[in-house]
């Protein structure tokens, strides 16, 4: 077998051997590759070690300074509110403008490309261009967008729009990559020669070896925290709180929020007390965890998507709950039944009290609740890296799946 690099075929026991010079260069547009809490920036940043050991790779991104603009930064709150109604209905999402200007003139080269999204319109610019330019891509994106989306984001013209963009994406695309296995069962029927991998993010090894020596316990009260912000795309916790409130088996609930509530979803807990805090950094988190007795994670409304923070959680000294929509094909339930230390529960479920009580009286060892190596980031980055770069190089499908040694039946 040999691979095709920079223009000339290599033996296949030469890849390893490659030096700098006669590596493909492989452009990697990630739009919020430095924002340091996105989950998609984490991804980048993470995965840019294990590429580049196979690669020349050139970084595509949205400046650090503006990572987090919007067309709508310096308007009045009138007009904001325009424009939001506007990009819901015309726009694919805020960053369109911005993506359509910086990919206008572009003229990508570069060998290869990986796209990291969200956000998604950066990603359908650029696929565009590649495609014109005849330069094969793959694609990692993080969520649903437009085709598959149990609660598509966009509305009216603008999902029409997202739709056929997503479509155009994904037909030229030479390789797809989702953060789980209920997006990949979506997204197959309709693209069935695409070659798919299924890799969520990982967790900070690191942080692993940094738990406190000693867990609190609180006699008669529980205390359960939550880090990250609460959104409309999140399940509504109110009756979960309020039910362990009211069960009896504590005196007193403290839910503590680490991060915005931009739902006021905590507003309507009557019977539990909600403490917020300021967001803190997760080694900062890590520590302060063990004055909890169990932390939560709060799933999607759109079950094929799986919150970031549960393989976060996994590094946590203490037990976590995973709350759920519930069903077959719920991706967070199913990836919290599979790793340690995990409840999951419904938010409305008759028996949830009786679980989370028997899940924090439980005597966790360090054993138990200690994180796999397997989902860990060096874990996650060789496999993406094997994917990417048997779908980019190899003209054996056959190959580039078995290669990609993550993808699930």
């Amino acid at each position: 077998m040999s691979i095709r690099v920079s223009g000339r075929p290599v033996a296949s026991n030469d890849v390893d051997n490659m030096t700098g010079s006669a590596r493909e260069r492989l452009g990697v547009m990630s739009y919020l590759a430095h924002a340091q809490f996105a989950p998609r920036g984490i991804r980048t940043r993470a995965l840019l070690p294990a590429l580049r050991e196979q690669w020349n790779v050139e970084m595509i991104a949205s400046p650090p300074a503006t990572t987090n603009d919007t067309i709508t930064l310096r308007r009045g709150a009138r007009e904001r509110r325009l424009l939001g109604q506007m990009v819901r209905a015309v726009l694919l999402d805020k960053f369109e403008p911005r993506a359509r200007r910086q990919f206008r003139k572009w003229r990508p080269d570069v060998d290869a490309a990986l796209l990291i999204g969200f956000p998604f319109s950066p990603l359908a610019y650029a696929a565009r261009g590649l495609a014109q330019a005849g330069v094969p891509y793959v694609v990692d994106i993080g969520d649903p967008w437009a085709l598959t989306a149990e609660f598509p984001a966009v509305k009216g013209l603008a999902l029409v729009r997202a739709r056929r963009m997503e479509r155009e994406m994904w037909n030229a695309a030479a390789g797809a990559i989702v953060t789980t296995q209920e997006q990949a069962e979506a997204l197959q029927p309709l693209f069935p020669k695409l070659p798919l991998c299924v890799r969520p993010n990982g967790y900070d090894p690191s942080l692993a070896h940094e738990w406190p020596a000693h867990r609190i316990k609180h006699n008669g009260t529980l205390r359960l925290g939550h880090f990250g912000s609460i959104y409309d795309a999140r399940l509504n916790l109110q009756h979960f709180l309020n039910s362990l409130a009211a069960c009896g088996y504590w005196d007193r609930i403290e839910f503590h929020q680490y991060g915005v509530d931009w739902t006021g979803t905590l507003s309507g807990v009557d019977f539990a007390n909600v403490v917020m805090h300021d967001p803190r950094p997760w080694r900062a988190i890590l520590h302060e965890s063990v004055a909890l007795d169990a932390a939560i994670v709060i799933g999607n409304r759109d079950a094929k998507q799986l919150p970031s923070k549960a393989i976060d959680y996994l590094v946590l000294p203490i037990p976590r709950i995973a709350l759920t929509a519930g069903g077959d094909h719920d991706a967070l339930g199913r990836y919290a039944a599979s790793q340690p230390g995990w409840l999951v529960v419904q938010p409305e479920e008759a028996a949830a009290a009786k679980h989370v009580r028997a899940h924090v009286q439980h005597v966790w060892t360090d054993a138990e609740l200690a994180p796999p190596a397997s989902e860990a980031w060096p874990a996650v980055a060789h496999d993406v890296t094997a994917f990417v770069t048997a779908a980019l190089q190899s003209e054996d499908p056959a190959l580039q799946l078995k290669t990609a040694h993550r993808v699930r039946d």
